[in-house]
């Protein structure tokens, strides 16, 4: 690898990294498997980093991202499949758990700030809902575009689909968003 290359390497996984996370627990639903899928990703890009320019890093990073999270959830759902066709499936689902509904509210909190807190813990559970809702496709523009900020063709670019595609998942993403989180939104 060049020391251009290593140099600038290190400084753009730092950055990256954040948006990243945020952007795999969101599809994922599961912290622990995002954050493997992101260090996943960040070996398999520093292998083939060298021979990209600069300029095209975050649109490489989240193609191989992506790539990553789609191989996984097929894997997943084809075990699923499996684990419900096989006669050994009596064991429990581990993820029951996701039914519980978690916030925090510090202790010295006054009543509003109490209820604020509580309002946008079920905000946040209802959008993470909505969203999980959309077909992948919209998910993956909604994310790109609306969460880390990335152009129409940036997006195009790392989804694999014209600028108009882009587009098109974005405004029906934002439509079920808008119809799903209306009475949230209008407050």
């Amino acid at each position: 690898m060049k020391p251009d290359t290593r140099s600038a390497l290190e400084p753009f996984l730092r950055r990256i990294r954040p948006q990243a996370l945020a952007f795999a627990s969101l599809r994922l639903r599961d912290e622990d498997t995002a954050l493997d899928m992101v260090q996943e990703t960040m070996i398999g890009f520093v292998k083939v980093a060298a021979n990209y320019e600069t300029d095209a890093w975050k649109n490489l990073f989240y193609k191989i991202l992506l790539r990553r999270i789609s191989d996984w959830q097929r894997k997943v759902a084809w075990r699923n499949r499996l684990y419900h066709i096989l006669p050994f499936s009596q064991l429990s689902d581990a993820d029951d758990d996701e039914t519980e509904e978690t916030f925090t509210h510090a202790g010295n909190a006054t009543p509003d700030t109490a209820e604020s807190a509580y309002d946008a813990g079920i905000l946040s559970g209802h959008f993470e809902r909505v969203l999980q809702s959309l077909p992948p496709r919209q998910q993956e523009a909604y994310l790109l575009r609306q969460w880390q900020a990335m152009s129409v063709k940036e997006t195009a670019s790392i989804m694999g689909c014209s600028e108009g595609s882009v587009k098109t998942h974005l405004s029906r993403a934002m439509q079920t968003l808008k119809e799903q989180l209306g009475e949230w939104l209008d407050e």
